[in-house]
């Protein structure tokens, strides 16, 4: 009789209970553990998907199906094991949690991919929704995953399935600024092409939907210390809506009360200024905007706008005089002395120049400002500065 050495005995014990899984299983069961030992993997689901078909309430089966579909890249049937697996057990649970990221990282992140192409070429979009569409299903509670799929529908003008996305992003995770921010957004859009094809009531309901995602929006910016820039950009958006639904007293009511609960905060005294400036309150939001600098001097938003606000003033000053001329007809026969309406426009344009001049010192790149400030030049009659200003304003625009 042939006899074995101890130590062969354990190495033999060893991988018996390695391949078995330290219980006695089925013929499938064994076939399938060897199998995937060996990498194996279409032989290895043969056998197990032989296995779940006799004893479906067989947890380590679908667990191992779940691995094995895995390396075979079937997403969908692997997530489908694991739930089948999750059903009967939490033995596995942590394994299954572990091989569920690691799928959905891999489908996140090529959709991420697809989608920066897809600005170059618009096919890649749908390549995107298709990953992300697999990273939801392998992992269905990630509120990002929705989020980066609602900007893909939305890049590709389906905004309805955009919406959808998003909403279930904010289900997932309600503190998602982002989330309710392009939700208004989106609304915003809808409702706005409602308008003009004067389906008036449809764009009211719209608006609505996008005023409350923006108000929700605000609501996450306000209390979160470190979102400064999205918190200007949640209030002029409120302000934005607010307008464009007729509601124009309560972005009043809004902003006036956001500066009186907080004066010495900026972003509320800019959001106070930008709307009086839309509502042409020039003096009112002028004031507002020397409080914002008084703040902070070096608020490039603040003083750009208020260069913006005293511009705005003397043009509104310049057409009130043409019309004025316009009915009495006094622009015949018209002297060369100044009258005391002239002064006082080109008095409010030059206070637009220092303001004006020194956003361009800071945006050197911006074509339309470079204009901007040539066409004020030339209303001055400030000729060389004229000429520098559009000739910078050609430059960048060549460049361009």
């Amino acid at each position: 009789m042939k006899r074995y050495s101890p130590i062969m005995l354990v190495m033999m014990a060893l991988f018996y209970l390695s391949t078995t899984g330290y219980q006695c299983g089925s013929a499938e069961m064994t076939t399938a553990r060897l199998a995937m030992q060996q990498q194996q993997w279409d032989k290895a689901e043969q056998s197990l998907m032989k296995e779940v078909l006799k004893n479906d309430k067989n947890e380590e089966a679908w667990f191992l199906l779940g691995q094995v579909h895995y390396e075979l890249k079937k997403y969908v049937e692997m997530n489908e094991a694991y739930a089948r697996a999750l059903a009967l057990s939490d033995a596995h649970k942590a394994d299954i949690a572990r091989y569920r990221m690691s799928a959905w990282a891999e489908f996140f992140n090529k959709g991420v991919n697809y989608y920066n192409r897809g600005k170059d070429t618009a096919s890649y979009y749908d390549k995107a929704i298709e990953s992300f569409s697999f990273a939801i299903q392998v992992l269905p509670d990630s509120a990002s995953t929705y989020y980066v799929n609602a900007r893909a529908h939305y890049a590709k003008n389906e905004n309805q399935e955009a919406i959808r996305s998003l909403e279930e992003c904010l289900a997932k995770d309600p503190n998602r600024m982002d989330a309710a921010g392009l939700l208004g957004q989106i609304h915003m859009s809808i409702a706005q092409q409602k308008k003009e094809q004067k389906d008036d009531a449809g764009a009211a309901s719209v608006y609505v939907a996008a005023t409350a995602a923006f108000e929700k929006a605000y609501s996450l910016a306000k209390d979160d210390p470190d979102t400064s820039q999205q918190k200007i950009e949640s209030i002029l958006r409120l302000i934005e809506v607010y307008e464009a639904s007729g509601q124009a007293e309560k972005a009043l009511a809004f902003t006036r009360d956001a500066v009186a609960s907080d004066p010495d905060n900026k972003i509320y005294r800019y959001a106070y200024g930008v709307f009086l400036l839309k509502q042409n309150r020039f003096e009112e939001s002028i004031e507002q905007f020397k409080k914002v600098l008084e703040i902070d001097p070096d608020d490039e938003d603040a003083t750009y706008n208020r260069g913006v606000a005293y511009l705005n003033w003397g043009v509104a000053l310049k057409a009130e005089l043409d019309k004025k001329a316009e009915l009495d007809g006094s622009g015949k026969g018209k002297s060369t002395k100044a009258t005391k309406e002239e002064l006082a426009y080109k008095e409010k344009l030059k206070e637009a120049l220092p303001y004006l001049e020194k956003s361009a010192e800071r945006r050197k790149e911006d074509a339309q400002l470079w204009t901007q400030l040539g066409r004020l030049y030339t209303i001055l009659n400030m000729v060389d500065k004229s000429k520098m200003a559009f000739d910078a304003a050609d430059k960048l625009m060549k460049n361009n």
